[in-house]
């Protein structure tokens, strides 16, 4: 792969459930990238690659990847091509042993889109869409600058999944700061149980140097989320959780807390609703730990700051 490097167009960011995955650009950057808190796409172009191009790249990438279990197709928002189905058609007929292929989309652009062309992209065979919802309260959503509503996160991922795919949301855990994690918990859980994913992941609010949010950090206006009041997030978010048939994770080392040098929370990872009950176990032991530890916990914005934490 080394070899490919300087030559091969690999998308920038994928998922970490993708990191085995072979990588295939579609789209350049983001057709958004307003939102407050991110720093991803910021220093690129948003453009769909042409047809031609993208065809000749999945006949690099078979090269590139020998064998290929699942594929990832980048950047932001490969719903906004309107060759997609195409593209997918070429990439499955390709890489046929793929178990999977899956994208980023943005909820807008999901809600945008004519269900006669979503359903085409999921024949051609688009097995999974990436939903930033982030949080399910419109104060939060506001200030992180989304572009869509609670309401609207809902009935994208209800179309997503009427076109046939598998969905799965991301809950920035910390996203309502210090003073609103109680309505950021509730509100999120509240649009997931409307939505029905089939999978949430849940990521922790890591502010890089730059970004709108860090800079509201900096001047005040906003306040991180710290670890004792995190865990409770996360246990409130849980308890209000009422979903079926849904796998969730904490598949992110920004999720963990530390103490001492040491590890002492690293997220919760189970399937709704029967893991429901041990996963609130395990948060509550965590809460236990930090209320009586008498050791500095740390979180993800603290070692960021400190210097252990270079790419996230």
């Amino acid at each position: 792969m080394l070899r490919y490097m300087n030559t091969y167009d690999f998308p920038p960011y994928r998922p970490p459930n993708e990191a085995e995955s072979a990588l295939i650009r579609i789209t350049r950057g983001c057709p958004w990238n307003r939102c407050t808190f991110c720093f991803m796409y910021k220093d690129i172009r948003f453009e769909t690659k042409p047809l031609e191009e993208v065809r000749k790249d999945v006949n690099t990438a078979r090269q590139i990847y020998k064998a290929a279990d699942s594929i990832f197709l980048g950047d932001s928002d490969n719903l906004t091509h309107k060759e997609l189905p195409e593209i997918v058609k070429h990439i499955r007929k390709t890489f046929p042993e793929a178990k999977r292929i899956t994208a980023y989309a943005r909820a807008k652009t999901i809600i945008k889109r004519k269900m006669g062309f979503l359903t085409d992209v999921r024949k051609a065979g688009l097995d999974r869409l990436h939903i930033g919802l982030e949080s399910g309260d419109e104060v939060v959503l506001d200030w992180l600058c989304k572009g869509a509503k609670p309401e609207e996160m809902v009935e994208a991922g209800l179309r997503a999944r009427q076109a046939g795919f598998e969905v799965s949301f991301y809950v920035l855990s910390g996203a309502g700061g210090r003073n609103r994690w109680k309505e950021h918990a509730i509100n999120s859980a509240r649009v997931l149980n409307a939505a029905k994913p089939d999978f949430i992941r849940l990521r922790t609010l890591t502010l890089k140097k730059g970004t709108p949010l860090k800079k509201k950090l900096e001047s005040g206006e906003f306040e991180i989320t710290p670890p004792l009041e995190r865990l409770k997030e996360v246990r409130l978010f849980l308890e209000n959780l009422a979903v079926n048939k849904c796998s969730l994770a904490s598949d992110h080392v920004t999720n963990y807390l530390w103490a001492g040098g040491t590890a002492v929370y690293r997220g919760i990872t189970g399937d709704l609703p029967e893991d429901k009950k041990t996963m609130l176990q395990m948060v509550d032991k965590a809460i236990e730990f930090v209320e009586s530890t008498e050791e500095e916990v740390k979180d993800s914005n603290r070692l960021y700051e400190e210097g252990y934490f270079t790419a996230l």
